[in-house]
């Protein structure tokens, strides 16, 4: 641990009395990865679960606004650089509590599974919701995908988030193919010339262009429409290319592969 940062633990040490239950450093994080994140958790509870993880779990980042609690699988002597100022968080090593916080603290399970103290005063392993990585989540048993359409950036989740519709056909969104994010489904502009195109599916008039992506959006064929200018002419194409030349009054926009794959 860094000489500063070993000065600021007993510091606070001294000045609150905080031996039992660990040393805790007042407004800081450790801006790295969260390996698991628990809300409406007190300040035991969270060390309590970092514990159920010993070995792997090795830090925590507090709230206590918001009771908001972040497990860490790293410390601040490894990533000095990444200890930052932030104004109501408490950073504190597991291994600087003192206190008993049971029996979990000295169980090492392996990766996947975390401790739980039975009622019998035993331990045993079980699997760990925890472990579930980003784009996933915990149904009870297992960390399957998240569903089409929804999405889940932190890992050790037991929900995933549906991707934002918006007010109108441009902000449509879709989750990538990894689920860990949602991106528009809008990109591109092309130019295409009147003529016959055998990947047209429709033509419609329209209020404007938001109209014409909504329309794309219901119609599970469809990869790009055409617009124009005035946003009142709208087609529908089953085709992200054309063999034609170039008109003004005539732009492409096309739907993104993940929204479509």
């Amino acid at each position: 641990m860094p000489r500063i940062l070993e000065a600021i633990f007993t510091f606070f040490m001294l000045i609150g009395g905080l031996n039992a239950v660990g040393i805790l450093v007042q407004n800081k994080i450790l801006d790295v990865p969260v390996m698991a994140t628990y809300k409406i958790i007190g300040l035991k509870g969270c060390a309590k679960q970092c514990t159920k993880r010993s070995g792997r779990c090795l830090a925590f980042t507090y709230q206590k606004q918001h009771l908001l609690c972040n497990l860490l699988d790293t410390t601040s002597a490894v990533a000095p650089d990444k200890l930052k100022a932030k104004e109501g968080f408490i950073y504190s090593e597991i291994n600087t509590w003192a206190e008993d916080l049971g029996k979990c603290k000295t169980v090492n399970c392996p990766v996947g599974k975390s401790c739980l103290e039975l009622s019998s005063g035993k331990t045993t392993c079980q699997f760990d919701p925890t472990s579930c990585p980003m784009g996933t989540f915990f149904n009870g048993s297992d960390c399957p995908l998240c569903p089409e359409g929804e999405y889940q950036p932190l890992s050790g989740q037991q929900n995933c988030s549906i991707c934002p519709e918006g007010d109108d056909g441009p902000t449509w969104k879709m989750s990538t193919i990894t689920r860990t994010v949602c991106q528009g489904c809008w990109y591109g502009i092309n130019t295409y010339t009147e003529g016959d195109d055998t990947k047209l599916i429709s033509t419609h008039t329209v209020a404007d262009r938001g109209e014409c992506y909504t329309l794309c959006k219901a119609n599970s064929n469809c990869l790009a429409v055409k617009s124009t200018q005035s946003n009142t002419k709208c087609a529908l194409f089953s085709s992200k290319t054309w063999k034609y030349g170039y008109v003004l009054d005539s732009v492409v926009i096309l739907v993104r592969g993940h929204c479509r794959p």
